[in-house]
């Protein structure tokens, strides 16, 4: 910004990274962006894709108190079908047509079926007091049963929770600082511990990076399955323990 800040136009960011492993930044950092970008006249824009209604119900904005000028939003507002969103402040956001000059449009924009989902999705979750059932229950009792395994597994794993966003790392020993410290060898523990939960009745995502998502369908004794075969898949894993 010091060298190019009258040329930027906006600084786009996820405000927690979490397609790459789970990885949450310093306040201080997130309020510096918003800071910064002010001081210099560009849009802050919040790619909350992944984030936005699954840590807080104003998403990553509301979990910093941040409020950017742009925030994108994805499928979870459909409930997974294939609905999106932009936000943002009434001058920015009456620019695009058919009330202003920037051209947009999409194959699914405005379709009945993904509208109807989305009412349906957002209306679900605070009606059903989904962040208070997350935050109060499923959330910490994943958590401590997390950290009773992490003291008898062999194999060492990290594990980081965001709200409903969680992410298991067999291999890692101690806090990733990015997606860099995940090696390969860290990769072919993933593996092996992937194919086990497979077999055992859980699937998670097939990569090391990917996180996974609680919801209003999970209750206790679906993370004691959870629980149950990480167990198993860690005690029948062969790969050595990283260093």
């Amino acid at each position: 910004f010091q060298q190019y800040g009258n040329e930027i136009a906006a600084l786009i960011l996820e405000p927690i990274m979490a397609n790459s492993g789970l990885f949450e930044p310093s306040h201080t950092w997130i309020q510096e962006c918003r800071e910064i970008t002010k001081q210099y006249g560009a849009l802050l824009i919040f790619d909350e894709v992944i984030t936005g209604f699954r840590i807080h119900p104003q998403g990553a904005a509301g979990y910093f108190q941040i409020t950017p000028d742009i925030g994108t939003y994805g499928k979870i507002i459909g409930g997974g079908l294939p609905v999106g969103a932009v936000c943002g402040k009434n001058e920015i956001m009456n620019t695009l047509a058919p009330l202003g000059g920037v051209y947009q449009a999409g194959t699914l924009s405005g379709n009945p079926l993904c509208m109807r989902a989305g009412l349906e999705t957002l209306k679900a979750l605070f009606e059903n007091k989904t962040y208070e059932k997350i935050e109060q229950q499923t959330g910490p009792y994943l958590d401590q049963k997390i950290a009773d395994l992490q003291k008898q597994s062999k194999i060492p794993f990290y594990y980081k929770r965001i709200g409903s966003i969680f992410w298991i790392c067999p291999g890692l020993q101690t806090a990733p600082q990015t997606y860099h410290d995940i090696s390969p060898h860290v990769t072919s523990i993933f593996k092996e511990v992937y194919h086990h939960l497979l077999n055992f009745g859980v699937y998670f995502s097939p990569s090391v990076y990917e996180v996974s998502f609680l919801s209003l369908a999970h209750q206790k004794e679906h993370l004691d399955v959870l629980i149950s075969a990480l167990t198993k898949a860690f005690r029948s894993s062969r790969i050595g323990v990283v260093s």
